[in-house]
């Protein structure tokens, strides 16, 4: 396998595996298209700081399709907006506690897939590996 071949598959059995988790838990109203939605708010709540605004430049969206996603999921209970503490002009985005929860269990595999990966490679395959793929990843991400 090749470079190409590798990342397809890689791809491949990602979304397969995200979906198979999704059908396992029932689903209820995690729809794929809401899920994606809950791994970015939760993804950048916890590292910058979500915002509506964040969350349409990040997607290459209107604020105002953001807006009716997270009005969406707020009203779901999947979704929280709170003021920020230092300027209540800005509301922050957060995933609720149940949607925390729920992305812990989804992410299971995941964290169980690193785990074994951690313990095969040194720290400097890591390292190689985590450059490489930063290095792919910001390469990939100027397409869109």
């Amino acid at each position: 396998m090749d470079l190409r071949d590798t990342l397809n598959r890689y791809y491949y059995d990602s979304t397969v595996c995200e979906l198979r988790q999704l059908a396992k838990n029932g689903g209820g109203e995690f729809s794929y298209n809401s899920m994606m939605y809950l791994d970015v708010i939760s993804y950048q709540a916890q590292t910058q700081g979500c915002t509506v605004g964040s969350l349409a430049r990040t997607l290459h969206i209107s604020p105002s399709a953001a807006t009716l996603k997270v009005n969406e999921l707020s009203r779901l209970g999947f979704v929280r907006k709170c003021r920020d503490e230092k300027d209540r002009r800005v509301v922050r985005l957060e995933v609720t506690e149940v949607v925390a929860q729920a992305l812990r269990a989804y992410d299971s595999p995941f964290e169980k897939a690193v785990r074994a990966i951690e313990e095969k490679y040194t720290p400097a395959q890591l390292a190689d590996f985590c450059s490489i793929l930063d290095d792919f990843s910001q390469e990939y991400m100027k397409g869109f």
